[in-house]
């Protein structure tokens, strides 16, 4: 008896394994490199199973300001770039997240966005859209995550 359920857990656990990379390279969740390749965007869920991103590194220029110099809000201008969430407020919807918001440090504003992973498990298109007018980015993964919690 003790060995029927000892070989269970195993088999399940061997399947769990086997089973982690397909759906790891499937997730939102993860370090992306923008299309431009000046920043990386580490994706993570935060809270209630929707995720968010977070810049983790940028590349600015020499003497240009490294906080959210342009953001409409006087309060925050001081926050450092790298750290700021840059996307949030996402709901699934089968294989895509839609309804969230996208925030462009570059002009301090931010727009309607939708997430989700391409054909290729390693690009994510990024939707940003004012009204109806919308502009789609095709992010490359940099890292995939040992956890996932899609």
């Amino acid at each position: 008896m003790k060995n029927a359920f000892l070989v269970s857990v195993l088999l399940a656990l061997f399947l769990f394994t086997m089973s982690a990379p397909a759906f790891a390279s499937n997730s939102v969740y993860g370090v992306w490199l923008t299309e431009e390749g000046t920043a990386t965007v580490r994706i993570v869920d935060c809270g209630d199973a929707s995720p968010c991103g977070v810049i983790e590194t940028a590349e600015i220029p020499s003497g240009e300001p490294t906080t959210d110099v342009n953001n409409s809000d006087p309060d925050l201008r001081d926050k450092p770039i790298i750290g700021l969430v840059m996307l949030h407020g996402f709901e699934r919807d089968d294989d895509k997240w839609k309804k969230g918001r996208i925030y462009n440090p570059e002009d301090g504003k931010s727009y309607k966005s939708s997430i989700r992973v391409d054909d290729d498990p390693n690009v994510l298109k990024v939707k940003g859209c004012i009204a109806f007018l919308c502009q789609t980015q095709r992010w490359t993964r940099v890292e995939t995550p040992a956890t996932l919690t899609e």
